[in-house]
């Protein structure tokens, strides 16, 4: 994690420092080698919150655009266990960056608790998820707006769209692009989604305004005949 308590004070980890979980209040320690990020670890067993992932130089960055208030809010759920958001505003809204595989079950429970959210998942941690995704934009059906082109993408295309297309709740693809793929709407086998500027998305959270809808306006109006295809995996 990012942030340790000191003196009632949130502290990031360097060299030496001394720390606690803001979340159970065990004492941390500051690991601050050349391979990873900086950061705090818990000493001797796991993190508290079970829901915890190692954090990359790719959460940090996407941490690094919101407020460190925001940042690494804890709640319990009703049962008493911790958890903790990487981003949760003012307002209440949630994000999560997910970097490692999520088994689709675990990402729906997650969903639920910290509604209302949505999730940013990373798409260049595998190397194969970045082609089937373009793969899938090929094969899909383009649906030209007036603000842009909405694709319909067939959700086994890709294993990216099938890890995550059930959650029920916009995800966000980040490609390392100055864009991401935002999924909105899900019909049958199909996804429908679009591109849309990183830095809009990071203003709609901070600003708390709504993201627009996976239509924008009035679509252009084309038959589109479904294809029966078998799934590539």
């Amino acid at each position: 994690m990012r942030f340790a308590v000191n003196e009632y004070q949130r502290v990031e980890a360097t060299p030496g420092a001394k720390g606690r979980c803001p979340g159970c209040g065990a004492e941390v320690i500051a690991r601050c080698g050349t391979r990873k990020v900086w950061h705090w670890a818990h000493k001797g067993r796991r993190h508290c919150d079970h829901w915890w992932e190692n954090e990359t130089q790719w959460h940090r960055d996407w941490k690094n655009h919101f407020p460190i208030d925001w940042q690494e809010v804890a709640a319990k759920d009703d049962e008493g266990e911790l958890h903790i958001a990487d981003v949760k505003t003012p307002k209440g809204l949630v994000v999560e960056f997910q970097h490692s595989y999520l088994r689709p079950e675990e990402a729906k429970k997650r969903t639920e608790f910290h509604q209302p959210m949505f999730w940013v998942v990373d798409g260049t941690r595998r190397q194969t998820d970045r082609k089937q995704f373009q793969s899938a934009i090929k094969d899909g059906v383009k649906h030209p707006t007036k603000d842009g082109v909405v694709h319909q993408l067939w959700i086994f295309d890709s294993r990216l769209l099938k890890e995550w297309v059930h959650v029920g709740v916009i995800v966000a693809f980040d490609f390392g692009e100055d864009v991401v793929w935002l999924l909105r709407r899900i019909k049958g086998d199909w996804i429908y989604g679009f591109e849309y500027p990183k830095a809009k998305l990071v203003q709609h959270i901070s600003e708390n305004s709504a993201i627009p809808d996976v239509l924008f306006g009035e679509p252009t109006r084309q038959k589109v005949r479904f294809r029966r295809r078998r799934a590539r995996f």
